[in-house]
């Protein structure tokens, strides 16, 4: 807070207080990770400081506006950690009101003000958000609420469309503020826009087709899905090559790619996806639109591995270097502070805008392991993603059926033990990792401690590529004892391992690498 013109004051003669919508508690989350635990905290302030009357972008600029490109990325992460029912039938209700107002385009905030104007990714809010509220609530008659509003906005961006893809040529917000733009100040990312606002065109028909089935709309659902078929022809048509390479290859296009089946050859496009990253010293690029389905996208395509890489990473760009600076809530950029701790100059900066917040969700789903497998969670798909290096994870989540919780450990032994609730009249597929097996649930507790078929804590030495050492903390700790300026080196280096590096730098023999070695194996 910032206050002037009044002399001699104290921070005591203040006393805060927290104002927001009402938000029941939904999800709790803790992890056996610090830095991860305090992100998830610091998406909850975010919602909370947010989340009144409208889910706004900042709360502390002169902007102060919903912004609907932020509230449907970040739709289920709030919807994990609170119940948004009321919230966000409010929201929607805003939303059809500008909506009927403007003819089926859905304005970039709502309320907009007088403010002209739609995008791609910020429009489809208009379907992404109704269909977030029905899986986490099972509501049906919300569904059929918000359903007008669904099928108005992809009835709107196809009259945009036409016959010659003139939804293409809309100006779009692309994947902003992501890190692969041209030049220092470009805002919109390096992914053609126009391959963001077909793929979001086609994942809003697919949204709206599986709501009109929902709703025994069938003539409607037929509809959307042939349109949705049509879709998917013209993007492969546009953006992959014959041999099945997606032509916008960036870490952001790679994952739209994925979605909802767009690309021909899922399996080299996942390929292509990890190859990128690599190309990117395994940092992430994306933004507003890629970010969201960065972890999702890796997990799916079988790297849940290159996914935890991402989420631990403690440097820029990645989500734990603000946590590193201090951030008790999310910033709006991966660099919204520089690292001695200074206000980025960028023109455009918040530190409290919840949009990469929506790494949570995926904590939930996929690491902790508790997603829906139909609205409302009567029904649960429970596939914890297990990674040694978060030691263990606790989840609740009180849905519309009940209060499941889950649960897993990497015990000191290197055994897993997975434990979960499932609530009465519910039931659940559970299926545990590292040949843990497959099973169905009923209500009550379960448990099980298994050897998983691989070891998942892996062996550190000064052989391992020095970039994988300093993602551990205590070896990053280690080493800069005896190496200080190992933390300093280039990306094309954090390849290398410890003796190449030390070899190069100060000749092998002034490094005690037997002493280090057995040090290493006790991480």
């Amino acid at each position: 807070m910032k206050v002037e013109g009044v002399p001699e004051l104290k921070p005591k003669d203040f006393t805060a207080f927290l104002w927001h919508s009402e938000l029941p508690p939904a999800g709790r989350l803790t992890t056996g990770h610090p830095l991860v635990n305090r992100l998830i905290a610091n998406a909850g302030w975010s919602q909370l400081d947010n989340f009144l009357d409208v889910p706004t972008d900042c709360p502390q600029r002169d902007e102060r506006l919903g912004w609907t490109g932020d509230a449907q990325v970040f739709a289920p992460t709030a919807c994990y950690l609170r119940d948004c029912t009321a919230f966000y039938t409010k929201y929607l209700w805003d939303m059809a009101a500008e909506q009927a107002a403007r003819g089926g385009e859905v304005p970039d905030i709502v309320p907009s003000f007088g403010r002209d104007g739609c995008s791609a990714a910020w429009g489809d809010a208009a379907c992404v958000i109704p269909w977030t509220l029905y899986e986490y609530s099972g509501d049906r008659a919300l569904l059929a609420r918000h359903y007008p509003l669904m099928a108005g906005w992809v009835d709107f961006v196809t009259a945009q469309d036409g016959a010659d893809h003139g939804w293409r040529r809309h100006f779009h917000y692309g994947d902003w503020l992501a890190l692969d733009g041209i030049g220092s100040d470009s805002r919109q990312g390096g992914t053609d826009a126009a391959f963001v606002a077909d793929t979001q065109y086609r994942h809003s028909a697919l949204l709206t087709a599986k709501a009109a089935r929902a709703l025994g709309k069938m003539e409607d659902a037929a509809r959307y899905e042939a349109l949705a078929e049509r879709l998917l022809a013209d993007i492969r048509a546009e953006y992959f090559t014959p041999a099945g390479r997606c032509a916008v290859p960036t870490q952001t296009g790679l994952l739209l790619a994925l979605q909802d089946g767009n690309a021909p050859d899922p399996a080299r496009t996942a390929r292509d996806l990890a190859d990128r990253l690599k190309a990117a010293d395994g940092k992430l690029q994306t933004g507003f639109v890629g970010t969201p389905l960065l972890a999702p996208g890796l997990t799916a395509a079988g790297r849940p591995d290159l996914a935890y890489d991402l989420l631990l990473y403690e440097g820029y760009p990645g989500w734990l270097y603000a946590v590193k600076l201090g951030a008790t809530t999310i910033w709006e950029r991966w660099d919204s502070l520089a690292p001695d701790g200074t206000i980025a100059e960028n023109g455009m900066n918040s530190l409290n805008h919840y949009a990469y917040g929506s790494i949570v969700a995926w904590l939930y789903r996929d690491v902790a392991g508790l997603a829906p497998a139909e609205p409302g969670f009567r029904k649960a798909r429970l596939a914890p993603q297990i990674d040694a290096r978060l030691g263990r994870v606790e989840a609740e989540y009180r849905s519309a059926a009940g209060l499941w919780r889950v649960g897993w450990e990497v015990l000191p032994d290197g055994e897993i033990r997975y434990r979960c609730t499932v609530p009465f009249g519910c039931t659940a597929l559970l299926t545990l990792p590292c040949g843990g097996g497959e099973q169905k649930l009923g209500p009550g507790d379960f448990e099980k401690t298994y050897t998983p078929d691989h070891p998942l804590r892996k062996t550190l030495s000064t052989a391992t590529p020095v970039g994988e050492l300093l993602q551990n903390p205590t070896a990053r700790a280690l080493l800069q004892k005896i190496m200080p300026q190992i933390a300093q080196l280039p990306p094309s280096m954090q390849g290398m391992s410890m003796r190449a590096i030390a070899a190069k730098m100060s000749g092998e023999q002034s490094v005690p690498f037997d002493k280090i070695d057995e040090l290493l194996k006790t991480l």
